[in-house]
């Protein structure tokens, strides 16, 4: 190989490091955020009052999460909820477990599935909204899948309370479905 050949080897080689570098992404995440802001100042848009908000869970497992839009989540910004630690969710994906504290479950998401539920984080809160539609986009992801699935299983539930704009009331309705369940 001439020299030519070696140099014009390596700037292709640093011009993919380079590429590579510029092309990876991941979440900012920030705990340390009480709920009180996270709902306020994150969760909740114009026309939608909150109040009575609480958060079981550890500190470290809430959090606010932004550049979602270089990753494929499909948010680009929102609150952040963990079995493990937040900060864990920004990566590199590993396919370890994540940080467990050795806390309770929750009843509601207990009735969804039949291991025990550990590490509980929910967030609750009453809302008004001054309008006819109200929308919340969420997205779950889970660290034990693939390698933990039929042991062990992470859970999700969406719950809401309250009047059922077709009659009646909901209670502690679960509304974090699969499309077409």
């Amino acid at each position: 190989m001439n020299l030519y050949q070696v140099i014009l080897k390596h700037i292709i080689f640093f011009s993919i490091l380079i590429i590579h570098t510029n092309l990876y992404s991941q979440l900012n995440i920030t705990t340390g955020v009480t709920p009180q802001q996270l709902v306020q100042n994150v969760l909740i848009g114009n026309g939608v009052t909150a109040s009575t908000i609480t958060y079981t869970g550890s500190n470290q497992a809430i959090g606010q999460f932004s550049n979602g839009n270089t990753t494929n989540l499909g948010l680009n910004s929102g609150i952040i909820l963990s079995t493990g630690k937040a900060i864990e969710a920004a990566g590199p994906v590993s396919f370890t477990p994540s940080t467990g504290f050795g806390l309770g479950g929750d009843p509601q998401l207990q009735n969804l599935i039949s291991q025990t539920v550990y590490d509980a984080a929910v967030l609750q809160f009453d809302f008004i909204p001054t309008a006819d539609t109200l929308r919340f986009r969420y997205v779950f992801g889970s660290d034990e899948y693939p390698e933990y699935v039929n042991s062990y299983n992470d859970v999700f539930g969406f719950f809401i309370t309250g009047p059922n704009p077709a009659g009646g009331v909901y209670s502690n309705k679960n509304i974090a479905l699969i499309p077409g369940t």
